[in-house]
């Protein structure tokens, strides 16, 4: 994914402001080869970064590292029960 496409990503989850602030340790870290859309749409729908300017890279990444962890740990297979 390109830095265009990881940019409109962040923009179409309602994150533009945090892509803005760290875009570049973004694409830096490699952080579009593990997230994609519908988890960063969920993500900004559980969290909210109103301060994001004063906000560190590690502390969104830390967020974001854990709702992905609760996410694909708390789906169950089909026909689990």
């Amino acid at each position: 994914m390109g830095e265009k496409e990881m940019q409109d990503m962040f923009e179409w989850a309602g994150l533009s402001d945090v892509y803005e602030q760290h875009g570049y340790k973004m694409w830096l870290s490699g952080l579009e080869d593990n997230i994609d859309t519908e988890l960063l749409d969920h993500f900004s729908d559980a969290y909210s970064f109103e301060s994001a300017e004063t906000m560190y890279y590690d502390e969104f990444l830390f967020h974001l590292r854990i709702f992905k962890n609760i996410r694909k740990n708390n789906e169950l297979p089909p026909r689990y029960w």
